[in-house]
């Protein structure tokens, strides 16, 4: 009777196998092997991503500091989002319940695209997946065994034969509400170089963002990938290597020159915040005709992994410089004032750092939100007023008003917080972009520290007009 009883068990259990937490709570089973009776049991391949991990407790919280130029009068004129963010009584407690929700709503996403159903018998209809997961088995182009591009937003390699690998751990993101487009990519390995370049190509890459050291804390983080002369049909041609300081959201070019990473061969100031500004021309040798393409690469190496920079200001003033580099590459006719937002339709930049996720992602949000707040400021004729509510837009002529904006409502509101929303959105295109607290926490840091950097040099006089003015 009990050899009965275990065989129909065994047989019921067969007929669906799944690696996956059961949803009904009947006993997993993987293999023919009966699995703990636990909902959130962790699916033992991918056991190892960080979406597995345990959200009961939350994810902390960390206050914002703030820039020490603020005052008060300053604070009553920011974004109501970005006050109610910075509140000191709150303590960063609002702030770390939206990066939960963006947690928890991953790890959902996660879930689902890492589910793997086998059915016996007839077989059963699929519904369609929201995310899928690419490139799990392409272990020698990967540099993370936990990191990968959704399939949806995958950039594909175009020049290759059909039949052949199209992969590259790689992804297109853009927030709903910045014209700003970036390819966020893990930093490059040999076996990829011929694959990297080969996406500068074919996606007309003007500007690449590096955010690592090569080396960090004795670990390799981010193989050299430029010093080479071919790298498959694409030929790059070193034109120049400076440094530029990074001070407090300005930058300026210091006069020297490097051409050694080695640290010991540097001069004193190595120390300071800066970057790298490294110059390239490229070709393709199956396409002879085609013009000589310039390609900029920015390093910022001070940034260590799932860590931040020295300041918010430095990395303001990579994104300046980033912005600058960017607009220099434009054709005249859209070449934009420096606070106008992006205009729409521009070539997409490359960010990477070690993963292609943390702090890329942190870039990427910074970045794309000040673009937004540009946006916003473009279209409003009062701009950081506690109440936005019946200002009409103006400018309605733009091109790219209201373009990707998904109604443009928030145009004229303050109420909606913007980093939330942007991260919100790239989490949806690659993995863990804005990796933990800390960058998601730096991303409102930054952000307002470009806020104050927009003070006007005096007070308007006029009573009935807007209480907070930019410089051009």
């Amino acid at each position: 009777m009990i050899d009965y009883v275990e065989r129909e068990e065994y047989n019921e259990a067969r007929k669906i196998l799944s690696i996956d937490p059961p949803i009904s709570g009947d006993v997993p089973v993987a293999g023919g092997c009966l699995m703990p009776p636990v909902k959130t049991a962790a699916n033992p391949f991918f056991s190892n991503i960080r979406q597995n991990m345990d959200l009961i407790d939350g994810v902390g919280q960390m206050p914002l500091k703030r820039p020490q130029a603020m005052t008060g009068e300053d604070e009553k004129d920011l974004p109501k989002w970005m006050r109610e963010a910075i509140n000191q009584v709150d303590g960063g407690k609002a702030v770390s319940e939206l990066f939960l929700a963006i947690e928890k709503a991953e790890q959902r996403r996660m879930r689902d695209a890492l589910s793997c159903d086998v059915s016996y018998g007839a077989p059963k209809p699929a519904g369609r997946k929201q995310v899928q997961i690419a490139g799990v088995e392409k272990g020698s182009k990967n540099r993370y065994n936990n990191i990968w591009p959704y399939d949806h937003a995958r950039v594909r390699l175009q020049s290759w034969a059909e039949g052949s690998c199209d992969y590259i751990n790689a992804s297109h993101v853009k927030a709903e509400r910045s014209n700003k487009r970036y390819i966020a990519t893990q930093g490059p390995l040999p076996t990829t170089f011929q694959d990297f370049w080969s996406v500068v190509w074919e996606q007309d890459v003007r500007v690449i963002v590096m955010l690592t050291a090569e080396m960090e804390g004795g670990q390799l983080k981010c193989h050299v990938y430029w010093t080479g002369k071919e790298y498959g049909p694409v030929r790059v041609k070193a034109l120049s290597e400076r440094r530029v300081s990074l001070e407090s959201s300005k930058t300026r070019p210091v006069a020297s020159r490097r051409r050694s990473t080695n640290a010991s061969s540097e001069p004193p100031f190595i120390d300071q915040p800066h970057i790298i500004v490294r110059k390239f021309a490229i070709t393709h040798s199956a396409h002879p005709f085609s013009p000589m393409r310039e390609v900029t690469q920015i390093q910022y190496s001070s940034w260590p992994d799932l860590g931040t920079p020295a300041h918010p200001s430095h990395l303001l003033g990579l994104v300046e410089q980033c912005d600058a580099v960017v607009r220099s590459t434009m054709t005249p006719t859209a070449f934009p004032p420096t606070n106008d937002p992006e205009p729409p339709t521009q070539r997409p930049v490359i960010v990477h750092c070690s993963a292609g996720c943390g702090r890329t992602g942190t870039f990427c949000t910074v970045d794309s939100v000040v673009d937004m707040l540009k946006r916003q400021r473009s279209k409003q004729n009062i701009w950081g007023n506690s109440s936005m509510a019946g200002i009409e837009p103006a400018g309605k002529g733009d091109p790219g008003f209201g373009r990707g904006d998904a109604g443009a409502d928030w145009i004229t509101k303050d109420d909606e917080d913007l980093i939330s929303k942007c991260v919100s959105d790239f989490r949806d295109q690659r993995l863990s972009m804005v990796q933990t607290l800390r960058q998601y926490v730096l991303c409102y840091e930054t952000v307002l520290e470009w806020l104050i950097t927009q003070r006007p040099s005096r007070p308007p006089k006029s009573a009935g007009g807007a209480r907070w003015s930019y410089c051009p």
